[in-house]
């Protein structure tokens, strides 16, 4: 919705600069494998009052963006049942408490969980991947024609689009708060920051360039459940 088609560049750049953030985060835990990621980072940098702010700052942050995840749940849920306000409110809250319980459990409990979920979330990825770029060998009209005019906004949003595209790729800095429940942290931590962006960065750039090719660039700018729509034009109901 603010760039158009050409928002695909903002995830090629975002995705560089998340990665060189990414690095610093593997190189810091590398040289203080310690509990805390950030805030031991910092404290051992300058002193532990700065690591403290450095500590809250991420708490909070992090506290505030958690109810996305809920609300995007319950928007692509509400594509197929219809839900009244407290029934929205229950289901995010139960979508809220019943991850954050798993991660007070402990480590090993939440690494499961979190495998479990990543596959269950790259696998309908992975099939859209697939049969949209068979789709595009098929008709290649329609990549061409949905994606041309290719910045039919220009780039003047070009700044406002990176902020909103690289808070998608955050989240690699929460990998190295557990360090001392890790093996070997100093080589573990870095090793899973690395594969972790590289597999992110190539889903984010192969989903974005189906969807963007599958679907016109004013019908996602209105839409709140975009791989649904992606799914139906590729399979149908059964894709969504």
């Amino acid at each position: 919705g603010l760039l158009g088609p050409a928002a695909i560049l903002v995830w090629v750049v975002a995705g560089i600069c998340a990665t060189i953030i990414a690095l610093v985060f593997a190189y810091c835990s590398y040289y203080v494998p310690r509990v805390g990621g950030p805030f031991a980072y910092v404290s051992e940098a300058f002193d532990d009052f700065y690591g403290f702010l450095t500590g809250w700052s991420i708490w909070i942050a992090e506290i505030l963006s958690i109810p996305v995840f809920a609300i995007a749940f319950v928007q692509y849920l509400q594509y197929f049942v219809s839900l009244e306000f407290y029934q929205q409110i229950i289901i995010k809250g139960l979508f809220l408490f019943t991850l954050t319980y798993v991660n007070i459990r402990g480590v090993k409990a939440a690494g499961r969980i979190n495998d479990i979920l990543t596959i269950i979330k790259l696998a309908p990825l992975l099939l859209i991947v697939i049969l949209g770029i068979g789709f595009f060998t098929i008709h290649p009209q329609t990549l061409s024609s949905n994606y041309l005019p290719f910045a039919p906004l220009g780039f003047g949003n070009f700044g406002v689009a990176l902020v909103l595209i690289f808070w998608a790729y955050v989240g690699f800095e929460m990998g190295t708060l557990p360090a001392s429940e890790v093996r070997n942290p100093r080589k573990t931590i870095p090793k899973a920051i690395i594969t972790g962006m590289i597999i992110v960065t190539i889903f984010y750039l192969l989903t974005n360039f189906v969807v963007y090719g599958l679907l016109k660039w004013t019908t996602l700018e209105t839409t709140k459940v975009p791989l649904v729509l992606t799914g139906i034009t590729l399979l149908g109901t059964a894709g969504a």
